[in-house]
């Protein structure tokens, strides 16, 4: 019965993988936790006197606001006139700071957990969860990436879901070059053994098609874009014949062309034909992490053909939100979540509640972990941000590079202290192997 319960806990979404909190897939594909109650502080902490933003684009912000801390989770939600800190308490007097859940980072193409691009670790930026890459990512042949398993039919395609899953992947990646045929041999074996899959939605599948299938979470908006053209079929035809090289950048070369299509799209967008596509993805509850940050090939010109595509794409996450299309906040290869997040609030419309839901609430309903990550109440995982004084991140979003403390799983990392280093044990090897998380232990 284990093996079963292993995926249950990530749901019927596309669970993405999360670090530093309760869940997912590490690079190997391998479920991660943070640091459990043993990891956690044994002396409790309490938040006093915030500003609380404990669900946010949901609940509205409230001052004045204690949150408790004991062993890893929160134990007491209240007014700070009725709820008394514990006696043997850390106690941090808040006047004037925001508090909000831990970011949560649904990063695309590839593994979150270096946390590092140039800039601050990611605990130093509040991120307290993140999306790995679940399996390797099946693709067609050649591939984008050349971290990429070749799959060239069913036959292969079920294999490969074969393995992830006997090798403990807590979701089948997915990549553009798969075949139609392939990509629905996945699907169907994928969902035979109760193992959710996603990450881009392939060229060769309409997306209305692949949200039908049951894939919860798509990458990027590539076919969006194209499926929302009064020439896809012309556009279908140009997929059909795209072709890449197997060589030092396969990754730009199809982005290249896709590029190509995508200009087509923009000048034969149906506002129409886009709602009923949106209006799907909304009833199947299919999501999509737009990864604005997301960098062109750095040796293709930034023209004006480019910049009318980045446009419309904005223009696109803002009918998503729109008409409902859940969204999920998450980096890419060249960007960082906060880059992210003001892309969403600023440059796309969305404002800074909706864009910190897409950082918090809902990611951690498409991980199936809502009970235990993305919001602050009792009984979730003690993952928590405390901004600097005045930092309204409701006002602007940009509020978020002012962290000055962040609770990991209970324990407290404030400015000037050294981020803890991570070590990776499996569940297994402490006797949990019912467990489907890993345990990461922080140490400083």
């Amino acid at each position: 019965m284990a093996e079963p319960g292993r995926r249950h806990v990530l749901g019927g979404a596309a669970a993405l993988g999360s670090a530093f909190a309760l869940g997912g897939a590490t690079a190997a594909g391998r479920a991660v936790a943070a640091a459990g109650a043993a990891g956690a502080s044994a002396r409790p902490l309490a938040l006093t006197h915030a500003t609380l933003i404990a669900a946010p684009g949901v609940e509205p912000p409230r001052p004045g606001m204690t949150v408790v801390v004991r062993a890893g989770r929160i134990t007491a939600v209240g007014r700070s006139a009725e709820v008394a800190a514990p006696p043997d308490a850390h106690v941090m007097d808040l006047r004037g700071r925001y508090v909000l859940p831990g970011l949560i980072d649904s990063r695309t193409d590839g593994d979150s957990s270096d946390g590092d691009n140039g800039d601050a670790p990611p605990v130093r930026r509040g991120v307290t969860t993140f999306a790995g890459s679940g399996s390797a990512p099946l693709d067609g042949v050649p591939s984008v990436w050349p971290e990429s398993v070749s799959v060239r039919d069913a036959a292969t395609a079920r294999r490969a879901v074969r393995r992830a899953w006997e090798a403990g992947a807590a979701f089948v990646r997915v990549h553009p070059r798969l075949s139609r045929e392939a990509y629905l041999a996945v699907a169907e074996e994928a969902g035979r053994r109760q193992l959710p899959y996603a990450g881009h939605c392939p060229d060769a599948v309409p997306l209305a098609e692949a949200s039908d299938a049951g894939q919860r979470t798509v990458e990027h908006l590539h076919a969006l874009l194209l499926a929302a053209s009064t020439r896809e079929e012309e556009i279908r035809r140009g997929l059909a014949r795209v072709r890449v090289a197997a060589g030092a950048n396969p990754y730009g070369d199809w982005l290249r062309q896709i590029h190509r299509l995508e200009w087509t799209a923009v000048r034969s967008y149906y506002p129409d034909r886009a709602d009923r596509l949106l209006d799907r993805l909304a009833a199947n509850g299919t999501r999509i992490t737009p990864a604005l940050t997301a960098r062109s090939d750095p040796r293709q010109p930034d023209d004006a053909r480019l910049r009318g595509i980045r446009a419309h794409r904005l223009h696109l996450v803002a009918e998503l939100h729109r008409r409902g299309v859940p969204l999920l906040a998450g980096s890419a290869r060249g960007g960082d979540l906060h880059e992210e997040l003001e892309q969403l609030a600023d440059s796309a419309g969305l404002g800074a509640a909706a864009a910190l839901r897409a950082a918090t609430v809902e990611p951690a309903r498409a991980l199936g972990l809502g009970h235990h990550v993305g919001t602050v109440a009792p009984g979730r995982a003690a993952d928590l941000v405390v901004l600097a004084p005045g930092a309204d991140p409701l006002r602007d979003v940009r509020a978020v590079r002012r962290t000055d403390a962040v609770v990991v799983r209970g324990r407290l990392y404030a400015e000037g202290v050294p981020t803890p280093a991570m070590m990776i044990r499996p569940m297994r090897e402490s006797g949990e192997a019912s467990s489907p998380f890993a345990s990461v232990e922080l140490t400083e």
